[in-house]
């Protein structure tokens, strides 16, 4: 069985949050490691509109997207179902792949986990550019976790680890 003693799970707040989060929690108990939970904050864009508009701070916007992602983090990481396997959550700004598959490779993650959000008439084809470009530039096993939507709603119910599976 592969050794996943860090494994990144990387959320957005939509309804698959719940579901990356619980199937890195189940990959981390059984393979004893540790889920780093992660939240990228895209960077406030400086575009012509928000120069000109002059009481539009960039600063504090960025400042507060930040607070109220940090905020959302700590609520979803409280309501996870095994908090022991729970090591940290982070927010970080920039561009969501990039930061992922960065923060990943800074904290020698062993797996990233992340969900998919394939939209429209060809959703069943498309994972979600995030996604796809993780599992382009990551150097460690990406798992996805499908859009409840292309689950018909289900919430993940087992996973295999190894040879292994495990209820979520």
């Amino acid at each position: 069985m592969e050794n996943f003693s860090t494994i990144v799970a990387a959320v957005d707040f939509s309804e698959t949050s719940c579901d990356v989060l619980e199937a890195a929690l189940v990959m981390a108990r059984a393979t004893g490691g540790r889920v780093r939970l992660l939240h990228v904050v895209p960077q406030v864009a400086q575009s012509a509109w928000s120069i000109e508009a002059s009481e539009l701070n960039i600063d504090d916007l960025q400042r507060e997207w930040t607070a109220d992602a940090e905020t959302q983090l700590a609520e979803l990481a409280n309501s996870a179902k095994s908090k022991a396997w729970l090591d940290s959550a982070s927010v970080v700004v920039g561009p969501a792949a990039a930061e992922i598959v960065r923060y990943a490779e800074e904290h020698a993650a062993d797996a990233i986990v992340v969900g998919s959000h394939g939209r429209g008439v060809i959703r069943r084809l498309l994972i979600g550019t995030v996604t796809e470009r993780v599992l382009r530039e990551a150097s460690c096993p990406v798992l996805v976790v499908p859009d409840r939507a292309l689950r018909g709603g289900a919430a993940v119910r087992s996973m295999r680890v190894g040879r292994t599976v495990h209820a979520a």
